[in-house]
């Protein structure tokens, strides 16, 4: 029976940036692009460090790429409203796993993220990311529950096949009406 509800961030519950900073970068330094998110999505970098490179990579100011991430960091509010209805259900746990630098999570969701989530695991906390299923295991075990007892709704399939390695079931996001219809199946499913 399904227990625990794992929401992604970015690609899910906001719109990501990643995509748009790869199709930007000059193609020479994509792999200095990546080099530098996943350091940062480990807590390796500060995100003015994080800020501080993309600038260097793309030759802009350090206030034109904060302009640039701000602009691509647009909430799903049908979502987010979804979350808070599913965390009214007290017969379910809603968590957040999340590959991010320090401060961005806490920056978008601000008070709401103890209103939205029982539980919130943060990559650049953890020094450990998705798709790695450590931490979908750790998440479960912060929750409470056996990965058996939780789905990962996430918009990358090498997320969800981490989550799904881990024991976990997982849906992967591409709309917001598919995402809703899966879990509801899913949900009816094991119960």
């Amino acid at each position: 029976m399904i227990r625990g509800i794992i929401f992604d961030c970015f690609g899910v519950l906001y719109g990501g940036s990643l995509s748009t900073l790869t199709s930007m970068c000059p193609p020479d330094r994509l792999a200095e692009l990546r080099d530098l998110n996943k350091s940062a999505d480990y807590g390796y970098i500060t995100t003015t460090d994080y800020l501080s490179g993309i600038a260097e990579i793309f030759g802009k100011s350090y206030e034109e790429i904060e302009t640039i991430l701000r602009a691509k960091h647009q909430r799903n509010h049908e979502l987010v409203e979804f979350v808070r209805e599913l965390n009214k259900q007290p017969q379910y746990h809603i968590a957040l796993l999340s590959n991010v630098g320090s401060g961005t999570v806490e920056h978008l969701f601000g008070d709401e993220l103890t209103e939205l989530f029982d539980t919130v695991v943060l990559s650049y906390k953890e020094n450990l990311a998705k798709p790695n299923p450590a931490m979908f295991l750790l998440a479960a075990k912060r929750m409470g529950l056996s990965p058996e007892e939780c789905v990962m709704i996430d918009d990358l399939e090498s997320n969800c096949d981490g989550a799904e390695i881990a024991g976990m079931q997982s849906i992967q996001h591409i709309t917001n009406d598919g995402t809703r219809i899966a879990l509801a199946k899913m949900l009816q499913e094991k119960a």
